[in-house]
């Protein structure tokens, strides 16, 4: 009887490795994460890419200290959020979806490449004209995954930066509504 217990142990442990394998490609089973959480990390990586190549074209071209100091601020928070949300790919088995520039414009919520066209050949109030709607819908589009991912995932970490990105976001997007003539 003694003998039957660490096969039985080997067998239980063999057949929860052989339910963990991703010779499929798809993601490993992660402890409170699913493919709802995977989905928006990859989709919010190179959204907030946008953002931050977007918000960094203020700081060259914008006459507005306000336009300014709120892409300052974006570019700081979405660049600590992409390190984290890369590292929970990279730890998932994830793939890390193409920086915006590149694949991400065909992406919903993405700024198309003619409205980036057009904010790279404006300078001063008419930058500023521009960039704060478009800012303000692109921010709009994240907290719209931001939702999504708070009613289907499961990442406790995950839904905690959402919960976060949609209060930081929904503030921006007041204040530079609020902005706007």
């Amino acid at each position: 009887m003694r003998r039957r217990l660490p096969m039985a142990l080997f067998a239980l442990v063999a057949w929860v490795l052989a339910g963990c394998s991703t010779a499929t490609g798809a993601a490993p089973a992660t402890p409170g994460a699913n493919q709802a959480d995977i989905t928006f990390s990859q989709q919010m990586v190179p959204h907030h890419q946008q953002s931050i190549q977007v918000a960094n074209l203020a700081s060259e071209r914008s006459a507005s200290e306000y336009v300014k100091s709120t892409a300052a601020k974006i570019v700081k928070a979405e660049s600590a959020e992409v390190k984290t949300m890369t590292a929970w790919l990279q730890s998932w088995n994830a793939a890390v979806l193409p920086a915006a520039g590149h694949a991400g414009h065909a992406m919903p919520g993405m700024i198309t490449e003619g409205q980036v066209a057009s904010l790279q050949n404006l300078t001063g109030a008419e930058f500023d004209k521009v960039w704060l709607p478009l800012m303000a819908e692109h921010l709009r589009n994240g907290v719209a995954m931001a939702k999504t991912v708070l009613s289907s995932g499961e990442h406790a970490e995950t839904k905690a930066l959402a919960q976060e990105i949609v209060e930081n976001q929904t503030a921006a997007i007041d204040e530079i509504t609020a902005q706007l003539p």
